[in-house]
């Protein structure tokens, strides 16, 4: 399998900010680009596996080889509806993985404190 480089890309709705090394802001022209839909297509795994730079054996990616489809506004728009609920459902499981993890912490601590009766 190939390497996949470590990388997050999304739509900042907030105050402006600073950002730190090795990150970047892409602006876009709303009346062209959807920025759901540009975020949604930078995270596709394809784009981790091939942005990743080889000059060195640190990770770093160059966003300059990340691919986005070429599409008209609406089909964008559409894509960035279906991105967004992948994100929302990508939360949804981290959060039951967490219950999940908790779940199994608490069931453990209570059998080492001697909780299973036959």
């Amino acid at each position: 399998m190939p390497f996949v480089r470590a990388y997050r890309a999304w739509v900042h709705d907030g105050p402006p900010t600073a950002l730190g090394p090795q990150l970047h802001a892409l602006r876009v022209d709303p009346a062209k680009l959807d920025a759901h839909f540009l975020a949604g297509c930078l995270c596709a795994p394809s784009n981790g596996r091939q942005a990743g730079t080889h000059a060195s054996s640190s990770s770093r990616v160059d966003i300059r080889r990340l691919h986005v489809l070429q599409l008209p506004l609406d089909a964008q728009q559409a894509y960035a509806e279906v991105f967004r609920e992948l994100r929302v459902f990508e939360g949804r499981l981290a959060e039951v993985g967490e219950t999940g993890k908790a779940l199994v912490s608490g069931v453990s601590d209570l059998l080492a404190a001697g909780g299973l009766e036959s």
